[in-house]
């Protein structure tokens, strides 16, 4: 009884060996020197004449030679643990590759175009909390009403920073103090100087030009005797909000009115990919009657356009301003846009601070990407897209 396990598992042995032989032999019979391939065949065929007998020995010896034959036709190569992670490391950089292609790409809102749904890059003043905390070996993290206190390694910046923001601070780079001028009504008002950027401004410093942030313009040093180099105001800016863009959903459904789409806009404007809200769809005709957005003359009725209309947060839908250096398609109630059958019309949420469809007009449907449906970070706003506020 033990001789016949024995047996039948030399047989076993040898039978693995063969079916190593035959993908060596398939693998390099189009690269490898035709004698060694006319060896391993007869090789091969010894080894199974060798395994239908009940002789161990030559079972062993047909199999040490059909071994020694596939080591000579595919010969070790060196450094094998290195190859294979390096092969497991371009199997899984295709796979992220055709993921991010085909299924779920990665976007970062850079903008405020569809605030409060969607943020861009914000920035606001330092707390006196955090402008403590920022320097010192002790990180202050405050979420939620809640502060903790933790020790600066890079777990506890990388948290400071998704939470609260990276923290920055603007010298001036002249002496003297902001100007301002004086109204007739006595307000006084800052002097200010158009640069055409969305989001900074230009003030002086003396009469030295210095750029901030629009949003923080009230939180300078007004009034103030400021030195070259001394801090003009302080800040936080955090990330725009990364989203996953669903690129398979318009393979299998039409697009609705009130998706948020990303899609490719440089057909009509300098920039790649925008996101914003699709409010029109092929062969409508669409106009605003503020704040309400108009579909063929009626207000719009998708569940998706209440909170833009109603809400407190939203300032609803706005007329395109004509001082830009687009001219504006909608800059009135009297204003419409027209579609095509393949196009599509989009606005962002906060159309006051907003290049869209007011401005650029449809896109075609061939330029859709996919709709936002998931916003991964910053962490206090992870969630879906639509609800993630």
């Amino acid at each position: 009884m033990i001789q016949l396990f024995k047996i039948r598992n030399a047989r076993k042995e040898l039978k693995e060996l063969l079916h190593h032989a035959k993908h060596v032999r398939h693998m390099h019979e189009d690269v490898a020197d035709p004698k060694l391939i006319d060896e391993l065949i007869v090789r091969e065929q010894s080894a199974r004449n060798a395994r239908q007998g009940r002789d161990m020995k030559l079972m062993r010896r047909a199999g040490g030679g059909l071994e020694k034959i596939c080591l000579k036709v595919a010969p070790p190569r060196k450094h094998p643990k290195m190859r294979e992670w390096v092969e497991v490391l371009f199997v899984a950089l295709g796979a992220a590759m055709a993921i991010r292609a085909y299924f779920f790409q990665p976007f970062k809102i850079p903008t405020g175009s569809m605030q409060p749904t969607l943020y861009g890059i914000t920035m606001r003043k330092q707390t006196e909390d955090e402008s403590t905390a920022f320097p010192s070996r002790l990180v202050r993290l405050i979420t939620k009403g809640e502060v903790f206190i933790q020790y600066d390694n890079p777990i506890d910046r990388f948290a400071k920073k998704m939470f609260i923001g990276k923290p920055y601070t603007i010298r001036s780079t002249a002496d003297g103090t902001i100007q301002t001028r004086h109204l007739a009504n006595g307000e006084i008002k800052l002097v200010l100087r158009d640069n055409f950027n969305p989001a900074m401004a230009t003030i002086f410093v003396g009469n030295t030009p210095q750029s901030v942030p629009k949003a923080l313009i009230q939180h300078c040093r007004f009034g103030e005797q400021i030195r070259k180099g001394e801090p003009l105001l302080t800040g936080v800016a955090k990330a725009g909000d990364y989203i996953l863009v669903n690129r398979m959903k318009y393979n299998f459904m039409r697009p609705k009115r009130g998706d948020i789409v990303v899609f490719d806009a440089r057909d009509v404007t300098r920039d790649a990919y925008y996101i914003k809200r699709m409010v029109g769809l092929p062969n409508e005709t669409i106009s605003i009657n503020e704040p309400y957005l108009l579909v063929n003359g009626e207000k719009a009725t998708d569940q998706r356009f209440a909170k833009i209309f109603q809400d407190e947060n939203y300032a609803g839908y706005k007329f395109a301003s004509s001082g830009g250096a687009m001219k504006p398609l909608i800059a009135n109630s009297e204003d419409t846009i027209i579609l095509g059958a393949k196009d599509y019309l989009f606005f962002g949420d906060n159309t006051v601070n907003s290049l869209d469809g007011r401005y650029f007009g449809t896109v075609k449907q061939k330029r859709l990407l996919g709709s936002a449906f998931f916003v991964g970070m910053p962490l206090d706003r992870a969630g879906l897209a639509e609800t993630s506020h």
